[in-house]
């Protein structure tokens, strides 16, 4: 149903000077434009390659709803379910514990004892961290590197375009194709 990030991420997978050497300009004191704009741009590009893969690379909180909990759920890796609430119409909660975390699929998933039983209008709400860990060095390094590259294009095409959906640059492409779910339909 829908997927809202609870919590941003506690940093960067890339730092502002990491990606300023890449790109061969000089270091700038943490607070100029410079700087500012660096991050920008890792966080786009985070965000991008995040949404390419259905993924959270630094830890953070989602909230997930949906009506089908023991569906894959929307992001991988998944660090842990926090919490589960069936929602009636009303917008009254109750807690539901008739599950297990099963992170051994290429899907993570809930393994459920017995569905809640969900009337028309409700729904569950899943409250779940996912992420490959609390820093940047948690990420494996060919993302990282992947982020690093893809900030770097959008630093060296900052003009627009008219095309919407542009296919990944081609070393980026490669170094997240082996990370892509695929998902059957």
């Amino acid at each position: 149903m829908s997927l809202h990030r609870q919590s941003p991420p506690a940093s960067l997978v890339i730092e502002p000077d990491a990606l300023a050497e890449h790109l061969r300009l000089p270091h700038a004191a943490p607070e100029t434009d410079q700087t500012v704009e660096l991050i920008a741009l890792v966080r786009a590009a985070t965000a991008a390659i995040e949404r390419r893969l259905d993924t959270a690379l630094i830890a953070q909180d989602w909230l997930w709803r949906t009506r089908a909990p023991d569906a894959c759920l929307p992001l991988a890796p998944v660090i842990s379910v926090n919490d589960i609430h069936v929602v009636a119409r009303d917008g009254s909660r109750t807690p539901w514990t008739g599950w297990t975390l099963d992170r051994s699929v290429p899907c993570p998933r809930l393994v459920v004892d017995a569905r809640p039983r969900l009337n028309d209008g409700s729904h569950v709400e899943v409250l779940l961290t996912a992420g490959y860990g609390a820093s940047a060095g948690d990420v494996p390094d060919d993302l990282r590197h992947a982020v690093m590259l893809l900030a770097a294009h959008f630093y060296e095409n900052r003009e627009a375009t008219a095309e919407s959906r542009a296919p990944l640059p081609l070393g980026v492409a490669a170094l997240v194709a082996p990370y892509r779910a695929i998902r059957l339909l």
